[in-house]
């Protein structure tokens, strides 16, 4: 949902510069009707978190009488309705793709943790986000001060969120703020995401390059999953699905992550472009990119 509202500003405020202009271009040509109401709306008030809280918020209902309820109720099917339409045009064609790149950044982020500490994680989503002596300071329109308390904080990259980040206080109690960051994008990684190349050609090219079994490796890991998942994800033993990862990580395509005796597979930014259908020139281009985590 909040990849979708990113979008859809992004869209209404024609942002994303060079690397977004593919994807804006096709998405407004295969609107539908009711996907370029919900973009005129956009331009007029913010799609996070207006209308996220048309969406979600259940203080909404509560504020109404009987008599307001079915309204209300209306209105928000309504958005929810518009919101989906918009989401099968503008992400559903590139959403594995992009979920894939995503999934990479929360392996990069991962190793940050390892290597440095939380602190050190948090000092590098942003250069506009400051930790300091267990303070988080995020940039915002408004000045607020947020006790996560017992709920915690998610965090969770972005690609259409383009120039700075967000956090997204849920109208629930139970749930923890979310801070959304930028995920950077060069024009190399944004020609592959945007490109619409034959899903079977792709599986064929790749399957050719690092044989079947372990493309169907790579293909089923854009989700982390474990040595027994994987196996059954793809209908192999949990042993050779071990074998198998051992000689994708071994070339760098797949990254594993050790906690007690289970081990957490992962595509690397190197996998990523190469499952994604880059020319070998724009591998290395295009993983070093990705890894260039933070300013120094």
């Amino acid at each position: 949902m909040a990849e979708t509202l990113f979008a859809l500003e992004l869209l209404a405020r024609q942002g994303g510069g060079d690397q977004f202009a593919t994807w804006r271009s096709r998405t407004k040509n295969r609107l539908g009707r009711r996907a370029r109401s919900l973009l005129t709306l956009a331009r007029t008030i913010r799609p996070i978190p207006d209308l996220l809280s048309m969406v979600e918020s259940p203080a909404e209902l509560d504020s109404h009488g009987e008599a307001g309820l079915s309204l209300v109720g209306s209105r928000r099917q309504n958005v929810a309705g518009m919101i989906e339409e918009f989401h099968k045009v503008a992400l559903a064609p590139y959403w594995e793709r992009v979920s894939a790149r995503l999934e990479a950044d929360c392996s990069a982020r991962g190793r940050l943790i390892l290597n440095g500490g939380i602190e050190r994680l948090l000092s590098t989503l942003h250069p506009s986000i400051r930790w300091s002596s267990g303070v988080l300071e995020i940039p915002s329109h408004r000045s607020q001060d947020i006790d996560p308390a017992s709920r915690g904080l998610l965090l969770t990259p972005s690609l259409f969120l383009f120039d700075k980040p967000i956090l997204i206080d849920s109208a629930s109690r139970a749930r923890p703020p979310v801070l959304a960051y930028p995920v950077s994008l060069d024009r190399a990684a944004a020609a592959t995401l945007w490109s619409a190349p034959s899903n079977q050609d792709a599986a064929d090219a790749l399957g050719a390059l690092v044989g079947r079994t372990r493309a169907a490796i790579m293909k089923s890991l854009t989700v982390s999953c474990n040595t027994s998942e994987l196996g059954q994800r793809i209908g192999i033993s949990a042993a050779s699905a071990s074998q198998h990862t051992s000689v994708l990580r071994s070339a760098g395509l797949i990254t594993t992550q050790r906690r007690l005796n289970t081990a957490l597979h992962s595509l690397t930014p190197l996998g990523v472009a190469l499952l994604n259908g880059h020319q070998h020139q724009d591998l290395a281009r295009g993983a070093a990119a990705s890894l260039r985590l933070a300013p120094e």
